[in-house]
């Protein structure tokens, strides 16, 4: 029983003592020395001083190593009784516990072949050498262990004096400023760089081989700051057409961020990648074009300097904190340097991509949360930037630049979480965040947007427009609190008249008072937020002008002047509340579409509908579903067939309107086994509208003499209704507003059999 207990109580006093590699530490400074770098076996021998302060009673200190072998560990402060490593973790026992609060250094001394995973790591290739401070394959990623003792991850920074002997010959570069190079009488020389800021360990960096510099100075706000990039050579000539604009990029980041952050504004070229190392920036010779053809890749690795590593995300999963800022402002630049139109152009695209594709191909992830396979792929850098696109519209892009900048000043050399910015902003603005960072940070996918219905009421020379609004969430039952949606009026020229709409919950309503009455109102038209839907703006004023989108196209038969034409792909079901007594039907979950058309002249105008088992695989299981085509004129009228022709089979195939009209169009599925149903076929003509354009009544002759006439407006809106008893009826018009119309005419069970346009003079 003595010797149990005894056995006990050294195993408790083991377990008390063991840590995770930086458990009870911090790390204050590094001194790395590497003494003999052999390009031949590709091999190092270093020593590093690694000075830390103890946070707790310590009787060992952890750190991590990858590779390398240690073959001794000193020092002055505290007494070394041994060290051992197992796999990445190098463990130093003390013979005397240090207190806390306690300060030391460890001169660490060790060598041996390097460690790359492919592309993070120590690289080699030839005469040249370079650490890439992350790998893509590596979990945790981080690979400052890949060249030196540390403590290796997001929240322990530190400060760095980093030693390189290479031959007389030999260039070496590093992070930080250049404080010496010593020539040493036998061949080689030791440069000496030093870091005085406190930064991550896989942000400090070193290169050596046969580089030459290209240099320059950028006046920044804090006084001249170099600029300095290594490159072989051969490529010294691209290097300037490619960094034609690096001052400028500069500037711009720094009048939207604040000064410049850190030492140099330095790269060095590399054989695999880019890696933002603080001063001393990784491209790989894919960016030397001697154009501005690559330039996006100057600015994100630059603007990382501030996004990354002035404030670095405290996880991993958070990567979006570092990668989808410097992803945005690597499009972003473009307004200072070319236009307001280039940034937009390459965000919309990277929008709808990311609507499109990327939350299906790497599974639905919230941005706070990513997992670390997942790291460095498209969610964190192409979503994350659109979703910073729409932080900066919420808050304006004034507010949204000074918020950053107190962000990056109030956390400046720390590790932060996605609360920690929205804490921030929330602190400098007055504004809540918690509904924005709820909805775009913290819950998969994306919101969804509409406008459910428009009610326009004159008011002297102006006109009420009283808009009611609702939202979904794609791939989630979240609905979010403090939104602010862009509204936007169109007049009859097609000019866009711009304001917001701010609420809570699943509904919001506002009335806008504009100087004209609007032919149409949208959301979001101008893209200012990532909401799930792709869109599309045209003006067609060509016979065989046909727009494409995902899964629609048109085709242009015929046009007398031109047509504006919205395409709005939701990527989310429709709402079929209004249709709840149709159990016969299965709705698409996953899509649906709204369309808006305005003609000025005469237009014939098709619309192509594309379905796919594989993307419509919610709906479509056997050969027994036929896939049909529903049609509403808005969100406040229920869904309705609609005459259409047929190609394709049930796996595939497409369906097409003739006369696309105005309103939302959606895919059911009708079990045949169960319905005895085939395909619905085109329909003739059945509606005849005469004169038209119109000025004081129209004719209206349809060979079915039991239905109903709908006159919708250009809004979506119901004129008027009549029953029709005879196969001719009349209807005056003369009170109606000049614009375009819509006589729809509908069976007995309130489904679309035909429509045809009308213009009001």
């Amino acid at each position: 029983m003595k010797k149990l207990l005894t056995i006990i109580l050294i195993f408790t006093t083991w377990f008390a003592t063991a840590q995770n590699p930086g458990e009870n530490i911090n790390v204050t400074h590094y001194e790395i020395h590497l003494n003999n770098i052999d390009f031949t076996n590709h091999t190092l021998d270093a020593v590093t001083t690694v000075t830390l302060t103890t946070t707790s009673a310590v009787n060992s200190i952890e750190l991590e190593l990858k590779a390398l072998t240690v073959s001794d560990v000193t020092s002055n402060d505290a007494s070394v009784s041994g060290f051992a490593q197992n796999g990445d973790v190098l463990t130093i026992n003390l013979a005397t516990a240090l207190s806390a609060n306690t300060t030391a250094s460890f001169t660490i001394s060790y060598g041996g072949s390097t460690f790359n995973d492919g592309w993070g790591g120590i690289l080699w290739s030839g005469n040249y050498i370079c650490n890439m401070g992350v790998g893509f394959t590596e979990v945790p990623h981080n690979l400052g262990k890949a060249w030196f003792p540390c403590v290796d991850n997001f929240t322990d920074k530190a400060t760095y004096d980093v030693f390189v002997t290479v031959p007389t010959e030999t260039t070496a570069v590093c992070g930080g400023n250049l404080i010496s190079n010593t020539d040493n009488g036998d061949g080689t020389h030791t440069v000496h760089y030093a870091v005085n800021q406190e930064i991550a360990t896989y942000h400090i960096s070193f290169v050596a081989g046969d580089y030459v510099e290209w240099t320059d100075t950028y006046q920044g706000m804090n006084g001249d700051i170099p600029v300095n990039v290594y490159v072989k050579p051969a490529q010294i000539n691209k290097v300037e057409g490619t960094f034609v604009h690096v001052k400028d990029i500069a500037s711009y980041f720094e009048n939207a961020y604040g000064p410049y952050p850190f030492n140099r504004i330095g790269y060095s070229i590399t054989s695999v990648g880019c890696m933002e190392h603080v001063d001393n920036i990784g491209i790989t010779s894919g960016v030397l074009t001697g154009n501005t053809d690559e330039e996006s890749y100057v600015a994100h690795e630059m603007s990382h300097m501030w996004f990354g590593n002035k404030v670095t995300c405290a996880r991993a999963e958070e990567m979006w904190l570092n990668e989808g800022f410097a992803q945005f402002c690597g499009m972003s630049y473009q307004e200072a340097i070319y236009d307001e139109e280039t940034y937009l152009d390459d965000m919309i695209a990277v929008m709808n991509t990311s609507v499109i594709s990327y939350d299906i191909s790497e599974g639905w992830l919230a941005l706070n949360n990513v997992p670390q396979d997942k790291t460095y792929g498209n969610t964190v850098y192409k979503k994350g930037a659109t979703v910073v696109h729409t932080l900066r519209n919420y808050l304006g892009k004034e507010l949204f630049n000074e918020a950053m900048r107190y962000y990056l000043n109030k956390h400046a050399y720390q590790s932060v979480t996605s609360e920690d910015l929205r804490d921030a902003i929330t602190e400098y603005t007055g504004i809540d965040m918690t509904g924005f960072f709820d909805t775009y940070v913290f819950t998969c996918g994306e919101p969804h947007y509409v406008i459910d219905n428009v009610n326009v009421t004159p008011n002297g020379n102006s006109f009420d427009v009283e808009v009611f609004t609702s939202q979904t969430h794609r791939h989630s039952d979240h609905i979010g609190n403090g939104v602010i949606l862009e509204l936007d009026f169109m007049d009859q020229n097609w000019n866009i008249v711009t304001d917001t709409i701010h609420w809570d919950g699943r509904n919001g309503h506002t009335v806008k008072t504009i100087d004209f009455e609007p032919i149409a109102v949208f959301c979001n038209y101008k893209k200012t937020c990532l909401d799930a839907r792709t869109d599309r703006n045209s003006v067609i004023k060509n016979t065989g002008d046909n727009i494409t989108t995902s899964y629609f196209r048109t085709n242009t038969l015929n046009i007398t002047d031109s047509t504006f034409l919205r395409i709005e792909n939701h990527w989310v079901g429709p709402d079929y509340s209004l249709n709840a007594n149709q159990s016969e039907l299965t709705f698409s979950t996953k899509r649906y579409y709204s369309i808006f058309r305005d003609d000025k002249g005469q237009a014939d105008i098709n619309g192509v509908f594309e379905y796919t088992k594989t993307y419509d695989n919610d709906i479509i299981h056997t050969a027994n579903d036929s896939t049909i085509l529903l049609y509403r004129e808005n969100a406040l009228t229920p869904w309705r067939s609609i005459p259409y022709s047929f190609e394709g089979n049930w796996k595939i195939g497409e369906l097409t309107v003739d006369n696309l009209l105005s309103g939302d169009y959606t895919f059911a599925v009708i079990d045949k086994s169960t319905l005895g149903l085939e395909e619905v076929p085109a329909d003739a003509k059945r509606l005849i509208v005469t004169p038209n354009p119109a000025v004081d009544y129209v004719k209206i002759s349809t060979c079915n003499d039991n239905s109903e006439i709908c006159i919708i407006n250009s809004l979506g809106q119901t004129v008027n209704t009549f029953s029709v008893k005879e196969k001719e009826i009349m209807i005056p018009v003369t009170d109606y507003k000049s614009g375009v119309y819509y006589i729809n005419l509908l069976d007995d069970k309130k489904n679309l059999i035909s429509t045809e346009k009308l213009v009001k003079r």
